[in-house]
């Protein structure tokens, strides 16, 4: 018998250490990468770039200082709708950056060439908002501004963030020069790709639909080996005319290669047809909602 709690207690564990995962990246892609060129992605950790130009302050306490001043905002026009999970990244975040301003201080970009900095900067902090944001979490900033927007305009969410962060990219323009807002400006258009790539390459599984004459024995491998369950229902084979028993499930990309040596292994009569699932939700998946 499969142990629920353990399972979720194991979800959970996973999902912390995926978004500190993911906040490590972003850290480590604004402090080493963006501040040093003044690049601007948007969001809190774009305000802070921007500012840094006009504060004596280093990128770290300036982020502080600024989702510290979205939290209040956040608090007293969405309310209850401002997430705990929200709270605790971007606080994260906003100390990891001021961690490493102050380990790591860096005035100048490491190597020549914007664009390629500007590849490694995307890379870095747009997997790690991807990894932070399949987990439902997030770290503030422009999302703070969106969720203002679409519940007192009525602007959906997607183009409020892209609105806030047109915006920022813009101060970066007038703060830094044409060139420096132009390279922001395309960073944010790859830092979106990106974060949707990481995260539907998170959440692409396998779809399976198996014609086998060993029903059982799959299915006690799916629960056993697998921890995954399936649904079997009896067909009728248009060219026999014998019922058969299928069984359709969902496994991981990494199962699926075990699933596929098993079968192979205990029926190479077997029919399998397989399809990519861009997102799966419920036991032992995704929660549709967190």
């Amino acid at each position: 018998m499969i142990d629920l709690d353990a399972l979720e207690k194991k979800n959970k564990r996973k999902s912390i250490v995926m978004i500190t995962v993911g906040i490590i990246m972003i850290a480590l892609g604004i402090h080493f990468f963006l501040v040093p060129n003044k690049m601007s992605l948007g969001g809190a950790a774009g305000m802070a770039i921007v500012l840094g130009n006009f504060l004596p302050l280093s990128t770290g306490p300036i982020l502080v200082i600024i989702n510290s001043i979205l939290f209040i905002i956040g608090f007293a026009l969405l309310g209850k709708a401002f997430g705990l999970k929200t709270i605790i990244c971007s606080l994260g975040l906003s100390v990891l950056v001021w961690v490493l301003d102050i380990l790591f201080p860096i005035k100048e970009p490491l190597f020549d060439g914007k664009m390629i900095q500007l590849i490694a900067a995307v890379m870095v902090y747009g997997t790690g908002v991807g990894i932070v944001l399949n987990n439902y979490a997030s770290t503030g900033g422009s999302d703070i501004f969106a969720k203002i927007m679409n519940k007192y305009l009525g602007i959906d969410l997607g183009k409020a963030c892209l609105i806030v962060d047109f915006l920022i990219t813009l101060s970066a323009w007038y703060t830094y020069g044409t060139e420096i807002a132009i390279y922001s400006l395309v960073g944010t258009v790859m830092n979106g790709l990106i974060i949707d790539f990481t995260i539907n390459g998170m959440n692409t599984s396998k779809l399976c639909t198996i014609t086998t004459s060993k029903p059982d024995e799959v299915s006690r491998f799916l629960i056993d080996n697998l921890t995954r369950s399936a649904n079997i229902y009896t067909a009728k084979g248009a060219y026999s005319g014998m019922d058969k028993q299928i069984i359709q499930t969902v496994v991981s990309n990494r199962d699926f290669i075990m699933l596929k040596k098993f079968i192979q292994e205990i029926d190479p009569l077997a029919f399998v047809i397989v399809s990519n699932a861009s997102e799966t939700y419920g036991w032992r998946w995704r929660n549709i909602i967190e």
